[in-house]
């Protein structure tokens, strides 16, 4: 198996990138088509007034994202770029604006900058969309020829936003190492289909000691809207390091049981990072992983409030059907199986039940203190 490691062809990051957006469009023409919501469009319309204004002969061309990333909704925005003669298209905004942007360029043949106004995933970096039907529902995982043409991080946007919005990004980073050192412990392939490199293993352990050492006080700082050097690193650590970690490195376990938990009804309200954090706790009960070490998870995920038993995601009652489908679910993920230990779905939900009974009398003691 050949080893494959693929990235974003620029990553930039730092206060005020966006004021810079027409700097860095010109490398790929003058005609531009942002897509971003319709709170964006008045959010951001000062900025890129300013950016069109100081570049001379670019003209930007601004619309409303429809609100799913669709078929419907990507053939829309293709035609359009097409329509208007685009050079390039940029994605300003969450995750649904950023993978409707990737696959709207890649269906019309033009470069793409991804420009985050969150670090709640690490699907900025990816060549992947997560495609949906018009109704919501999830339709299939559209995995792309290259990964973005550039990636602007803002960082005093990402600061500004929501606390939790950055509290699930590091939910999401936190899985990257031990799903990266799975795949390397069982020499299984990585999600882009070939052997783990070590450039993708440094940076997945990277993104973990970044984590654990700036995470709580990025989270502290962005809960007041401040951008300190910890929250930069965190930033960093939740879209590129674990962008590149994730792809390159590979996924399982946590990954999977995030699948499965996330297909409970009553876990619809749950972002995707929230999923993964408790994922992650099951996966390291399925590895049979140290005590000293799934205490050092717990403490940190409670302290950034990440989830840590079924009841923090809403689904403290768990009917044993609901709890069979969603083991079933994971199971049906072959990277799951990467783990070095091998199980099925009665393992899967021992696994489960075992990490939240871990969750519940964590926070009972952590109250009792």
């Amino acid at each position: 198996m050949d080893k494959i490691f693929q990235s974003p062809s620029k990553y930039i990051q730092g206060k005020g990138v966006i004021t810079r957006l027409s700097q860095y469009s010109k490398e790929f023409g003058e005609r531009v088509l942002i897509i971003t919501s319709r709170g964006g469009l008045g959010r951001f319309a000062a900025i890129l007034d300013e950016n069109e204004k100081n570049a001379e002969n670019s003209v930007f061309f601004r619309e409303s994202f429809g609100g799913e990333c669709c078929m419907t909704e990507i053939t829309r925005l293709k035609d359009l770029a097409l329509e208007k003669k685009c050079d390039v298209i940029v994605g300003l905004g969450g995750g649904k604006v950023l993978d409707t942007a990737k696959a709207a360029a890649y269906f019309a043949g033009l470069p793409v900058i991804i420009a985050p106004t969150n670090a709640a995933s690490d699907a900025p970096c990816s060549a992947v969309s997560v495609i949906y039907k018009e109704d919501g529902s999830f339709e299939c995982l559209f995995h792309l020829k290259k990964n973005p043409d550039l990636v602007l991080v803002d960082s005093e946007i990402i600061a500004t936003a929501p606390v939790r919005l950055l509290s699930a990004g590091i939910g999401d980073a936190l899985a990257t190492y031990f799903e990266m050192k799975a795949c390397v412990d069982t020499d299984s392939a990585n999600f882009v289909g070939g052997q783990v490199p070590l450039a993708a293993a440094a940076i997945a352990e990277r993104c973990y000691d970044t984590l654990m050492t700036d995470g709580r006080k990025a989270y502290s700082a962005v809960a007041r809207g401040l951008c300190t050097r910890a929250v930069e690193n965190v930033i960093e650590a939740n879209i590129l390091l674990s962008g590149i970690g994730f792809e390159s490195g590979g996924v399982c376990g946590a990954h999977p049981i995030n699948v499965g938990i996330s297909s409970v009804p009553a876990a619809k309200d749950n972002l995707h990072g929230e999923y993964v954090a408790f994922g992650l706790l099951v996966q390291l009960v399925l590895n049979n992983e140290d005590e000293d070490l799934i205490y050092d998870v717990l403490e940190f995920l409670t302290d950034v409030e990440l989830p840590v038993c079924l009841a923090d995601l809403g689904i403290g009652n768990i009917t044993e059907e609901q709890l069979t489908q969603a083991a079933a679910i994971a199971d049906e993920d072959p990277s799951l199986h990467y783990l070095p230990k091998k199980a099925g779905i009665p393992e899967i939900k021992a696994a489960i039940l075992a990490a939240d009974a871990l969750g519940r009398e964590f926070k009972e003691a952590e109250e009792e203190t």
